[in-house]
Order: structure tokens, then sequence, then C-alpha cells
């Protein structure tokens, strides 16, 4: 596909850019925070961020299907679907980012996955109507910055009965009507890591896309977050001196490493900011 809307530049850029950086948090390319349960060791990452992928998948249902198509939505280099693919091999993966870096990088990692790869828009999907069985954004619906319209087209390609399952950090507020200081500490966040800002949670609960959409499941989850969250500090202090010694610090990966150094003050501000898992149900 093209080069992607004024808009969304630097989205792909931010991406493009910090691709290396995502090999200090995961060798195998995932991009998201990690879900703690009881008897999982909050000091291994990777237990806890395959242990979100689950949580996704168990949401979307994708064990009651016997075929199918899977729909990543801003899939990161694929490592979410590549798991995936592994759990269920009779699903059909197609993962699409709008970084054509990282689509390099997915396709780098591929072996033998039912994993299809596509670099574009979530806005402007490259599939047919009611094509599709399940839809996931982890992560990645933050970027948006008109949600139902990326929901909308998202409808448009899967079949009635088909599920959407969303990750993402909310507001609780309309930001005027939170503090200064959160402002300054959101903001740090959300900019830097090429977000708009993060949505209102209320706002998010009535997405139906003119009544298509029926939300079946609302899980604030932001506790089962923390212990991943905790790593997040020192090893962007670490490889940020790393890149300082080396004398290679893009601009995008320095905004990078100062939302990742902001991301445990902002998951402290629980009054005004939650993480929630959402699950839609086509009509």
């Amino acid at each position: 596909m093209g080069d992607p809307p004024d808009d969304r530049r630097p989205i792909s850029d931010y991406y493009n850019e910090t691709l290396v950086d995502y090999d200090v948090w995961s060798r195998e390319g995932y991009l998201h925070f990690g879900y703690w349960r009881p008897w999982l060791n909050p000091l291994r990452r990777q237990p806890m961020l395959e242990e979100m992928n689950r949580l996704v998948f168990s949401r979307l249902g994708l064990d009651t299907l016997s075929s199918g198509k899977v729909l990543d939505l801003g899939c990161g280099v694929g490592a979410v679907s590549r798991f995936g693919s592994r759990l269920f091999p009779q699903l059909e993966f197609c993962a699409m980012t709008i970084s054509p870096g990282q689509v390099a990088d997915a396709r780098r990692r591929h072996r033998s996955e039912q994993v299809t790869y596509y670099c574009g828009d979530y806005h402007s999907l490259p599939f047919s109507d009611e094509s599709a069985d399940r839809a996931f954004y982890l992560e990645s619906l933050c970027h948006s910055q008109d949600p139902e319209a990326a929901l909308a087209e998202t409808v448009r390609v899967l079949r009635p009965g088909g599920r959407i399952v969303l990750t993402d950090g909310f507001i609780t507020r309309p930001l005027d009507k939170t503090s200064r200081l959160f402002q300054h500490v959101v903001k740090s966040v959300a900019h830097n890591w090429a977000v708009p800002m993060f949505h209102e949670i209320e706002l998010a609960r009535r997405w139906n896309c003119d009544s298509r959409l029926r939300l079946i499941d609302d899980y604030e989850c932001g506790w089962r977050l923390g212990p991943s969250a905790l790593h997040a500090a020192h090893l962007s202090a670490l490889h940020g001196l790393r890149l300082l010694w080396q004398r290679k610090v893009a601009a995008w990966q320095w905004k990078h490493l100062t939302a990742s150094a902001y991301t445990i003050a902002l998951g402290l501000y629980r009054k005004y900011f939650r993480y929630h898992l959402l699950a839609f149900e086509r009509q």
C-alpha cells in the first residue's frame, strides 16, 4: 500500500525509528504490557506477555472456531499473531501495521506460522465485506483520532456474530477535568508514543457503530499489568544510557524512552487513568 496520510505519518515514523528498541523489551517482538496472574513469576516478562495474548484470545473465543480469519490490527512485528497461529493452527491470522519497517521485520521473523502481513492503515482495510471472523487491537486503537471510524471499517469486514477485542489505557474523564500534574504525565506518555490522546472509557463503552456493535465484556485489569510495567523504568534507563554512549539516539527513540519512564507514574493515577479490555460483538 502507499504512504500513510499526513496525519498518520508520525505513527509510522515512530515505529520505524524505534524498531530496534523493542528488542530490549522482548526478543520475541512483543510490544505490549504483560498480564500477571497468580503463580507467574513477576520478574519474568515473557510469561506475562504471553498471558496477555491468551487473555485476548480467550475473550475473542478463538477456541470455539474450527476455521476462520482473525485480524490483528496494529500488529507491531506480528509476535501476537505468530503466537496465536501456533495455539490455533486451524485459523488464518492477518496482521496489519502502518509501519513498513515493522512489516519487514515481521517477515524476517516469520517461519511456518499461518500469518499474512499487511502494511496499511486500519481505517481502510484490504478485505472484502463479512470476510473475517474475529479482530483485535492490542494497545493500538489509541493511535486513532477517530476510533469509531476504525471500528466501523472493522465491522464492515466482520461476519455477523464476529467479535472485536481491544485493550488500551483510557482516561476516566475529559482531560480538562483532571489535575494539571496528571495532564503533564499523560501528555508525556501519549505524545511521546505518537498517541494523540488516550480515549475516554465512558465514550468507548458507547461505541456501537450505528447499533452494529454490542459491548459484551468490560474488564478493568490495570493492576494485573503492574508487574510488567515495573520493568519499563530500569530497561529504559539502561537502554537510554547505551544509546547515548553510542551516540545513536534518533528523535523518536528519545521520545519513546521519555514516555516509558513516565508509565509507572501514569499507572498510579487510578482516579484518572485505567487499563481496560473491551469486547464487542458484531450484530
